[in-house]
C-alpha cells in the first residue's frame, strides 16, 4: 500500500495557525495536534475545519489544538519534519526560553487552571500511547493471573508484568523527560534527579525512613511519583539557570549538573519530595471523600461530564487524580467512570452509522466507531456527536447512567491508563471490585446512547456545533448569518424577513464583456443567502444560486468544458469571451458519489448555449438529505470589475448574470 503524502495538509495547518513565526512549540497526544501559539488570534478556525483530516480546532487549557483522529502521528510528524518545531515552550531547538519568548500576548492571557492544564497535557501526552500499551500489557497479565494460565513463578508471566509494571514504576524518568522540555532545563540533569529518586527502591540497605536530626526523610515513596517529579523538575529548572548565569563558560560542563544535582537533590528529599507527596495525598484524600460521599451521584456527575472535559482537552487537568489515588490507595474509581464515559460516545456514533443519510456521515460515523472501539472518543465527537448536537448528549446521559452504576457497584481500577477500552478492563480485577458490573455499566452505557440516537436520530441538518462559541471565542456560523440578515434589514437591503436584495452596483464607464444565461429552471438567490459557507463568502468567485424547478442543466454560455467532474454535479466552463463559469448542482453533493446525476458532457467538449450539461434526481438528492441549490459562480471574478446577478425568477436561458469590465 502507497503511502500517504501529508505534506500540504501539514503545511495547510501551520499556515493557519498564523505561520511557522506564530508557533512556539508543537505537540500532539492520541487525536490532536497541540500548538502553543505566540499570538492565538492569528490561526483561522474556519479554514482549518475545512481542511482534509481536520475535524474541528479548538482553543483551550492555553493550546491552540487542531483536532485530527486516527491519522494525528503521521500529520504531526510531516509538520516537525518541515519546521522542526520544539517541544518545549520557547520555540527554539535548545528549548532554552529567550527573553522575547515571555513575553507572547498568550502567556498573559492564561489564567493559573490554564497554565496548570498547559502544563499537565505538555508532559503527559508524549508518552500517552506507551501509557495505554502498559495499560493492556498488565491487563492480559491480569488475567493469566486470574485465570491460573501460567504460574506467577513463570518467565513469561515475569516478562509480561514486568513490560507492563516497569513504566509506572519508574513513570519519574518519564516525566523528568518532557517536564524538562516543558521548563526548559536540560534534559539529562532531569533525568538524573528523578533516577535519584527512584534509586532508593532498587537497594534494600536503604532505610524507608532516614532521619536528620528529628526529621524524617522518607526515600521510598517516589516510584511512580506525579506531583513531587513535576515540583523536582521545576525547582531543578530555576537552579540550573541559576548556575548557568552565574559559573564562567568554561566551568560549566560539569559544575552546572554538579552544582545543580546537589542543591535540587538535597531539597527534593527534604522539601519538594515531602511537600508533593502531601499535595499528591491531599488530592486523593479529597477525591475518595467527595466519591464517597455518594458513589451514585458522583459516578453519575463525572460520567456525564467526562466528555466535556476532553472537549476542552482539560482532562489532563484530572487523569493525574487517577495515578495518584492507585500510588495512595493501590486502586482509582475515576477510570471505571471514564470507561463509561467512552462507551457513551461509542454507543452515540455506532448509531449515527444507521441513522445518517448522508454517504459522507455514514463514513465518518464508522470510522469514528472504530476508534471509539479503541477508547479514542475525538473523531465521533467532532465528526458526528458534537456536530449535530443530539449525539453528543445522548453519550453524556449514557456515560452519566453507566457511571452511576460503576458508582454503586464500588468498580475500581488497579492500574493507570489514559485510554479506555475493553482490552484494559481486566485492570477492574482485584479486591473488592467487579469486572462483572465494569461490563454490565458499559454495555448500558452503549446500549442507552445507541437505542436514543436510533430512534430519535442525530438532527443531522443541523450544521452547528454544540460549543462553536465557547472553544472559538467567536460567534458561530449560524450567529454570523442572522447578525448580516439583521444588518441587511436595518440598512433597507432587505424587502421581506426571507429575501436578500443584493444592493445595486454602478456599471457607469464599464464595458459588457459577456452574459451569463440560467442554466435551469428556478428561483434565483443572493450567493451569500446560500448554506454553506465557501459559496457565500464569495470565496469562489460573485455569482449566485438557484433553487431549481427541473431536472436538468445546460450551458450558460457558449465555450468549451474545462471540467466535467465524474460524480456529475459540477462543470466549469470557459466562455469564448474568457469567462469562467462554475456550475455547483446542489451543496455537498459530492458525498453521493454520483448517485442521482447523469452527466452528458466530458472535458475538452465545446458546447453552445443551451447544450444539456447533465441531467438529476432533485427529489431524491431531497430525500437524501442535501440541499439542491445550484451554485453558478464566474471563478475568475478577479479579472473583471463588476459582476451584477439578475435575481428576478428565471427560466432556463434567461439572463442571470452580467459580467464588466473597463
Amino acid at each position: 500500500m502507497a503511502k500517504k503524502d501529508y505534506t500540504q495538509l501539514a503545511q495547510d495547518i501551520v499556515a493557519n495557525v498564523g505561520g511557522k513565526e506564530n508557533v512556539n512549540s508543537l505537540l500532539h497526544c492520541a487525536t490532536r495536534l497541540r500548538f502553543r501559539l505566540k499570538d492565538p488570534s492569528k490561526a483561522n478556525k474556519e479554514v482549518l475545519e475545512d481542511l482534509p483530516k481536520v475535524l474541528t480546532a479548538v482553543s483551550a487549557g492555553g493550546q491552540y489544538q487542531v483536532v485530527i483522529g486516527d491519522e494525528v502521528v503521521p500529520v504531526f510528524e510531516s509538520i516537525m519534519n518541515q519546521y522542526h518545531f520544539s517541544a518545549g515552550d520557547s520555540g527554539t531547538k535548545s528549548g532554552i526560553a529567550s527573553d522575547d519568548d515571555h513575553s507572547d500576548g498568550e502567556k498573559k492571557k492564561e489564567n493559573w487552571f490554564e497554565k496548570f492544564v498547559s502544563v499537565l497535557s505538555g508532559i503527559f501526552t508524549p508518552f500517552i500511547s506507551v501509557l495505554a500499551g502498559a495499560g493492556v500489557l498488565k491487563g492480559v497479565a491480569i488475567l493469566i493471573s486470574s485465570l491460573h494460565l501460567l504460574p506467577e513463578s513463570s518467565p513469561i508471566y515475569i516478562i509480561l508484568n514486568a513490560l507492563a509494571s516497569g513504566v509506572f514504576t519508574l513513570l519519574p524518568i518519564f516525566i523528568a523527560i518532557t517536564a524538562a522540555d516543558k521548563f526548559n532545563t536540560n534534559r539529562f540533569i532531569a533525568v538524573a534527579l528523578a533516577a535519584a529518586m527512584i534509586y532508593p527502591l532498587t537497594d534494600n540497605t536503604i532505610p524507608n525512613i532516614a532521619h536528620l536530626g528529628d526529621y524524617g526523610i522518607n526515600f521510598k515513596t517516589y516510584g511512580g511519583a506525579v506531583i513531587p517529579t513535576i515540583l523536582a523538575i521545576w525547582l531543578e529548572s530555576y537552579i540550573e539557570r541559576w548556575f548557568k548565569n552565574h559559573l564562567p563558560a568554561v566551568a560549566q560542563l560539569v559544575f552546572v549538573p554538579f552544582l545543580t544535582l546537589i542543591v535540587a537533590g538535597i531539597l527534593t528529599f527534604v522539601v519538594i519530595g515531602p511537600l508533593g507527596t502531601a499535595l499528591g495525598t491531599g488530592l486523593a484524600y479529597g477525591y475518595s471523600f467527595l466519591y464517597g460521599l455518594s458513589p451514585l451521584i458522583a459516578g453519575a456527575i463525572l460520567g456525564g461530564a467526562f466528555q466535556v472535559f476532553v472537549i476542552f482537552g482539560l482532562h489532563w487537568g484530572i487523569l493525574p487524580i487517577s495515578l495518584i489515588n492507585i500510588q495512595t490507595y493501590g486502586y482509582d474509581t475515576l477510570l471505571a467512570v471514564m470507561f463509561c464515559a467512552v462507551a457513551g460516545q461509542f454507543g452515540a456514533v455506532t448509531a449515527s452509522i444507521f441513522k445518517a443519510k448522508k454517504v459522507k456521515n455514514k463514513e465518518i460515523a464508522a470510522s469514528a466507531a472504530i476508534s471509539g472501539f479503541f477508547g479514542i472518543t475525538e473523531p465521533a465527537l467532532y465528526g458526528i456527536n458534537l456536530k449535530y448536537k443530539k449525539g453528543f448528549i445522548f453519550g453524556l446521559i449514557g456515560g452519566a447512567v453507566g457511571g452511576g452504576i460503576v458508582g454503586t457497584a464500588g468498580v475500581k481500577c488497579f492500574q493507570y491508563t489514559p485510554i479506555m477500552n475493553v482490552f484494559e478492563m481486566p485492570l477492574f480485577i482485584g479486591k473488592n471490585s467487579s469486572i462483572v458490573w465494569a461490563a454490565i455499566a458499559g454495555i448500558v452505557a452503549f446500549l442507552l446512547s445507541f437505542i436514543l440516537v436510533l430512534l430519535l436520530g442525530f438532527n443531522e441538518s443541523n450544521t452547528e456545533k454544540l460549543f462553536a462559541k465557547v472553544t472559538s471565542g467567536k460567534k458561530s456560523l449560524t450567529e454570523q448569518k442572522t447578525a448580516k440578515l439583521e444588518k441587511s434589514m436595518d440598512s433597507k437591503e432587505t424587502t421581506t424577513s426571507d429575501t436578500i436584495v443584493e444592493p445595486e452596483i454602478d456599471t457607469t464607464g464599464l464595458s459588457l464583456s459577456d452574459t451569463i444565461f440560467s442554466p435551469l429552471s428556478g428561483r434565483a438567490v443572493p450567493l451569500k443567502s446560500v448554506n454553506d459557507p465557501v459559496f457565500s463568502s464569495e470565496a469562489m468567485g460573485k455569482g449566485l444560486g438557484i433553487e431549481p424547478s427541473s431536472n436538468q442543466v445546460v450551458s450558460p454560455v457558449d465555450g468549451e468544458i474545462i471540467v466535467a467532474y465524474p460524480t456529475g454535479h459540477a462543470y466549469g466552463i470557459k466562455s469564448e469571451n474568457g469567462v469562467e463559469v462554475l456550475i455547483h448542482i446542489g451543496i455537498n453533493t459530492v458525498e453521493l458519489n454520483g448517485k442521482h446525476f447523469e452527466p452528458k458532457v466530458e472535458n475538452g467538449q465545446k458546447v453552445r448555449k443551451g447544450d444539456l450539461l447533465a441531467t438529476f434526481d432533485r427529489d431524491e438528492i431531497k430525500n437524501a438529505g442535501y440541499d439542491t441549490t445550484t451554485m453558478v459562480i464566474v471563478t475568475n471574478t478577479n479579472e473583471y470589475e463588476a459582476i451584477v446577478p439578475e435575481l428576478d425568477g428565471k427560466n432556463s436561458g434567461e439572463e442571470i448574470l452580467k459580467v464588466y469590465k473597463k
